[in-house]
């Protein structure tokens, strides 16, 4: 594994933060070309990027300090910002991303569906270029030895590729968004079961993944039915 890309003096590359860094502008750049294609402005989606990302990371170390690491908070609360240390949900980094996303379309007067439409593309591949550095990092592994990161960057490669053809056939607001909601779900519950690091829901033996993701498609795929028969 290779946690450590280079050291240039004082300062550290980290492999994890490189693969982050290249996803979200990977993301930027994919989300651009669906811009341009539905006549969306462009610096609108360099600004909900941006909004993105920062919603994202705190939404992702809240949920993970609230629900396994609360102790470690209370006993020291600047841990929140230390991410370097570990300890980021992907789940929770969504939840604050849908916030993020309703609350900046507000603001802008624009539709929630329509830009989360147009990301959602970019949002699976960012998340299977992010595993490349769970990868590199060695983090996120599976049991007896299975390579989960690979897994998941796999199916979310191909998930990418399913939604980017899908974009131009979908017949209403917010379909593409739901169908990624729904199909990232059914990705990370089938990845759960081979991973070594389940994080469980206190002591409850049920893992939070499985949970939060199962919530997560009941709730897509009730909405995706309703707007398709509004």
């Amino acid at each position: 594994m290779y946690p450590i890309i280079a050291k240039i003096g004082p300062f550290t590359i980290y492999s994890y933060g490189m693969m982050v860094a290249i996803a979200f502008l990977f993301g930027v750049f994919v989300a651009r070309l669906e811009a341009v294609r539905k006549k969306i402005n462009p610096d609108l989606v360099y600004d909900l990027s941006f909004y993105l990302l920062v919603g994202s990371i705190i939404g992702a170390r809240i949920y993970y300090i609230f629900f396994f690491d609360l102790g470690s908070f209370l006993k020291n609360p600047l841990s929140l910002f230390m991410i370097w240390q570990g300890g980021l949900s992907i789940h929770g980094g969504i939840f604050a991303g849908i916030i993020t996303g309703v609350m900046f379309s507000k603001i802008n007067k624009t539709s929630f569906w329509v830009l989360a439409d147009l990301i959602a593309p970019s949002i699976i591949l960012g998340q299977a270029i992010g595993r490349i550095g769970c990868f590199l990092n060695g983090c996120c592994g599976g049991i007896s030895g299975h390579p989960t990161q690979i897994y998941e960057l796999l199916l979310d490669f191909l998930g990418f590729l399913f939604l980017w053809k899908l974009r131009q056939k979908v017949k209403f607001e917010g379909a593409l968004f739901l169908l990624y909601l729904m199909l990232y779900s059914v990705i990370r519950i089938i990845v759960s079961q081979f991973r070594g690091d389940n994080l469980y829901l206190w002591s409850t033996g049920l893992t939070l993944a499985d949970l939060t993701s199962t919530a997560m498609f009941i709730i897509a795929a009730a909405l995706f039915l309703k707007k398709r028969h509004d």
